[in-house]
């Protein structure tokens, strides 16, 4: 007897992609959400870099105007005299005490060195002071005191002293170097070297100086 058992098809290929199932216009919209969602992307891309640029543009416009390296400025305010005495009789070291005024233009704190001043009387080397590093902070004014000897005999070897001392007015000249750098935005640093020439007339009979002028030349 022959088998009546139904007859197997064979079913067709699953096709597992969705694309092949999806209207057109779905498609078209998935695309242009892709689309829209990479264009967002590439323009806060680019206002990122923009703003990063900008702000680059502005502190570099800010280092070089506002924040740029300016010349300290340097006075000599007086000078007393706090050991020894000017006589011919007394040829004993002599120590005078300078008072100094630092005024720091910069947006930045100034920091100086150890300086040396070197006295002079008629062209001569008759002395020299020390003061210590310090620093002045930004747009602010500092004064700091520098200790002068001034050798006696060395000066009392110099023809000119004697009809000074009887007028009573001594004219010195010094000078100092101060090395120093400021920090600009904490970023770039930069080295300002100042040089103060000054001529100070001393009265002996008020024990004070009473004209001081000053020449300053600053390296940045």
């Amino acid at each position: 007897m022959a088998d009546q058992s139904p007859t197997v098809k064979p079913l067709a290929p699953y096709i597992s992609s969705s694309l092949y199932n999806t209207p057109e216009h779905e498609i078209e919209t998935i695309f242009g959400k892709k689309t829209n969602r990479l264009r967002r992307f590439t323009l806060c891309c680019g206002c990122i870099t923009a703003i990063l640029l900008i702000c680059v543009v502005i502190v570099i416009v800010l280092a070089f105007t506002v924040y740029n390296a300016n010349d300290p400025e340097i006075k000599l305010n007086r000078m007393t005299l706090l050991n020894g005495s000017f006589t011919k009789d007394s040829p004993s070291d002599i120590t005078l005490l300078a008072d100094i005024s630092m005024k720091n233009t910069n947006y930045f704190t100034f920091k100086s060195r150890e300086s040396t001043t070197t006295i002079y009387y008629d062209g001569i080397d008759v002395g020299e002071g020390t003061s210590p590093s310090g620093k002045a902070k930004a747009r602010r004014t500092v004064r700091f005191n520098v200790t002068m000897k001034i050798l006696g005999n060395k000066l009392m070897n110099i023809p000119s002293i004697y009809s000074d001392i009887r007028d009573q007015v001594l004219n010195f000249t010094s000078y100092t170097r101060i090395d120093g750098n400021v920090k600009i935005l904490n970023v770039v640093k930069k080295r300002i070297v100042v040089e103060l020439n000054c001529t100070t007339e001393y009265n002996i009979t008020a024990g004070i100086s009473s004209d001081n002028n000053c020449l300053t030349n600053v390296d940045i």
